[in-house]
């Protein structure tokens, strides 16, 4: 284990002179996901982070399960959800601490395989999960008391696509829900697809998709990110490292392409796979990071009509960018460079949405998923 690493058994805090932020207020919880077989430094990393002091703290790393590959959340309950390679695990937090005790675990049903992606209905009875290996989708029901219930409903897509390396098959990458809607979202990088399917209070999906609209040949659609005020959707492509918008609506799905930029720096040519998408509580800024380039994509998003603009493309702060997440001030981004194992703290300007790297630290074993709870709420 490298030396760094092993600071992960101390408490880890960040300090770092910066600018003014009066419009801070608060403190989180933050929560990491890691995937990794080791014992000491793998499981769910939780930190304390105050954003009016730019500091992080390390709490604890929860080793109940060691190789998570995606969280959510659930604020109002105070849960938190995951998934491995063998099940899904819910966990209770404990809102004075930040600590969190598993509830309960269910495996996977056995025709579905891969689970890379975890998210919670809008009203909070039930959990979608993406399957790469087998292409499909499904949900969970949640009991009562936060626990996993059972199988509800299912969905397999069958295809595949021209990049015969990646695209042999099937494989459903994200499934989120489409914002005051009956319709969710799934993107599917091996057929170059971009399904809405319509989906019940209990979580019964209508098998029949409302729309599907066809991803540029190659692109490898990854994941999506609506604007938190407008009729657009933006997808990542994970294998040309490109955003493509769209419009939607609450009804119909994603219809018309409305944009299709590149997000690489300028001249990289190397091998890379984007990774993570996200858009600023404001609609004003895109984000994306792309694993080979290691590096975060800041775009303007125009208002009147969706398109993007590539700003500018600065280090991810280190190497792997699996995901990262903005703070709910909006004034900072972390960064989940996976194989650096670092959390790198970005601070961001909410008026020209740039960014500028202003610490780093060592954190659990191949960080992935960052996920943050208001200690206040």
């Amino acid at each position: 284990m490298p030396n760094s690493l092993k600071l992960l058994f101390f408490s880890v805090l960040i300090v770092v002179a910066g600018c003014d932020k009066s419009s801070v207020s608060g403190s989180y919880w933050v929560y990491v996901s890691s995937f990794s077989d080791s014992t000491s430094t793998a499981g769910i990393g939780i930190y304390d982070w105050d954003p009016e002091q730019e500091s992080l703290q390390l709490v604890k790393i929860d080793s109940t399960v060691k190789r998570s590959s995606y969280l959510s959340l659930d604020v109002k309950n105070l849960k938190l959800y995951s998934i491995d390679r063998t099940g899904i695990q819910s966990f209770n937090i404990e809102k004075e601490t930040g600590l969190i005790s598993m509830l309960n675990q269910t495996p996977h049903d056995e025709y579905n395989v891969g689970a890379c992606y975890i998210s919670l209905a809008e009203n909070g009875r039930y959990l979608m999960i993406a399957y790469y290996g087998s292409g499909s989708v499904a949900t969970y029901s949640i009991k009562n008391d936060g626990r996993i219930g059972s199988l509800i409903s299912q969905v397999k897509h069958e295809g595949s696509g021209v990049n015969r390396e990646r695209q042999e098959a099937a494989h459903a990458h994200m499934v989120v829900a489409v914002p005051s809607s009956a319709l969710i979202a799934v993107t599917d990088l091996g057929m170059d697809k971009i399904f809405c399917y319509r989906i019940s209070d209990s979580g019964v999906i209508d098998n029949t998709p409302v729309s599907m609209v066809n991803f540029p040949p190659g692109y490898g659609p990854r994941h999506l990110a609506f604007h938190p005020t407008k009729p657009y959707v933006y997808v990542l492509a994970e294998l040309t490292g490109r955003v493509v918008a769209y419009q939607y609506d609450t009804e119909h799905g994603i219809g018309e392409q409305i944009a299709d930029i590149e997000i690489l720096p300028n001249g990289f040519t190397e091998f890379n796979k984007a990774a993570d998408i996200h858009i600023s509580n404001d609609g004003n800024y895109l984000y994306a990071s792309n694993r080979g380039a290691n590096s975060l994509a800041v775009c303007k998003i125009d208002q009147r009509n969706g398109a993007v603009e590539l700003m500018e493309t600065p280090s991810s702060g280190g190497e792997w960018p699996r995901a990262f997440a903005i703070d709910p001030s909006g004034d900072y981004i972390l960064v989940a460079n996976k194989r650096s194992h670092q959390l790198n703290i970005l601070s961001r300007n909410k008026k020209t949405g740039r960014v500028e790297k202003i610490g780093e630290e060592q954190t659990i074993s191949f960080p992935q998923c960052i996920r943050f709870l208001e200690k206040s709420e």
